[in-house]
């Protein structure tokens, strides 16, 4: 048995429910909830940390180009947004290190999403290590373990979610003593293999949540965190006194 109230919400992407992903609005509105806040972070060809989620610059610029191909000046004036939604228009992407500052000011607990560019930029762990420093109640999350093994070596005391995409993996995380917890979508959360998660003693996180989901009604003692486009609706859940 557990007390939701334990479980700690983070808004995905912000509050990507109700204002454009990765947005400033979005944060904002995140903020507004009293909750903690997943973003996506990518490195240009420079070395500049920004919050984009897609690799490719083209389904919320236009522009077809992959964002480690191009240097921060030639993206700084791109516009984010979705043409035919107009209250999605008209966003500027933001600069990582001023979300971070920001967050920090106001004591949000961040979900910090690696992509893959920092696969692709030799220093961009380096880079995000040195803004980070400091910085508490945060974790950094990857679909790639190996960029989480390098982000342990620069920030042993920091904790790595490693994002998995089918049960199979489950039997790589003994091997890896770096990943501290893990982050999956609901979907995966089978009967059997909530039993394989429950006997490696990692913290979990759970997605794509909508807050009406039963599975809310038997959280197990490692689901520290959900992570949510619509985290008031979480939150309410969350006002259940107990689940078991």
């Amino acid at each position: 048995m557990i007390l939701l109230s334990e479980v700690k919400v983070y808004a995905h992407r912000g509050a990507s429910g109700y204002a454009l992903e990765n947005t400033w609005n979005a944060f904002f509105k995140a903020c507004e909830f009293g909750v903690g806040i997943e973003l996506d972070v990518q490195i240009t060809k420079d070395g500049v940390v920004v919050v984009y989620h897609d690799d490719n610059l083209r389904r919320l610029t236009g522009i077809n180009a992959g964002i480690e191909t191009l240097a921060y000046e030639e993206i700084k004036e791109l516009r984010v947004g979705r043409k035919w939604m107009r209250n999605f228009s008209h966003h500027q992407m933001p600069l990582a290190y001023e979300v971070f500052q920001w967050a920090k000011k106001k004591k949000i607990p961040l979900n910090v999403e690696l992509k893959e560019s920092f696969v692709k930029n030799s220093k961009g762990p380096q880079i995000l290590a040195a803004m980070l420093e400091g910085m508490e109640d945060v974790h950094l999350s990857s679909f790639n373990p190996q960029l989480l093994k390098q982000m342990k070596k620069l920030m042993p005391s920091t904790e790595m979610a490693w994002i998995i995409k089918k049960s199979t993996q489950l039997s790589r995380i003994k091997d890896m003593d770096w990943v501290d917890s893990i982050h999956l979508h609901k979907r995966l959360m089978a009967k059997s293999f909530c039993g394989e998660i429950l006997k490696l003693d990692k913290k979990v996180r759970l997605y794509g949540i909508l807050g009406s989901e039963s599975l809310m009604n038997r959280l197990d003692p490692q689901m520290v965190g959900i992570i949510t486009n619509y985290p008031d609706r979480v939150k309410r859940k969350i006002a259940s006194p107990l689940v078991g």
